[in-house]
């Protein structure tokens, strides 16, 4: 039985706060990605509520037929205005949608861009749709 020769098994100062260094970055880059994958949540969230908008204000157009209906409404009213008289679209923030139409309003087919521009995070962001659009 050896009393004076005992081998030591734990770690050293030095060991543990190399470890503890280690986690904590670990830690860290896994709290940013959390962070990210929020904003990035965010982001998606809104563009598909404003690519709803759109194609909301874009059944609507379908649905009204002649080319004097479509081009006479003001749809960034009808879009802000809840159902049954609009749409009840503008739900983001500074939201605002415009239909406007490159060829003229008098163009066979009707040329129609719908356009919803939205504040995310102090700036302005946009998304559009378009389609060409004839009488049936």
């Amino acid at each position: 039985m050896q009393i004076g020769n005992k081998k030591n098994t734990g770690f050293t100062l030095l060991e543990l706060m190399i470890g503890a260094a280690v986690l904590i970055l670990a830690l860290v880059g896994l709290i940013a990605a959390y962070i990210g994958c929020f904003a990035l949540n965010e982001k998606a969230r809104n563009l598909t509520v404003a690519t709803n908008d759109a194609q909301c204000v874009m059944e609507e157009i379908r649905d009204r037929n002649t080319a004097f209906n479509i081009t006479q409404e003001d749809w960034s009213a009808w879009a802000a205005t809840d159902p049954p008289d609009g749409g009840g679209c503008s739900t983001l923030d500074n939201e605002t949608i415009t239909v406007t139409y490159p060829s003229g309003t008098g163009a066979r087919p009707l040329e129609i861009i719908i356009t919803v521009s939205w504040t995310e995070k102090g700036r302005q962001r946009n998304t559009q749709i378009s389609t060409l659009l004839t009488e049936r």
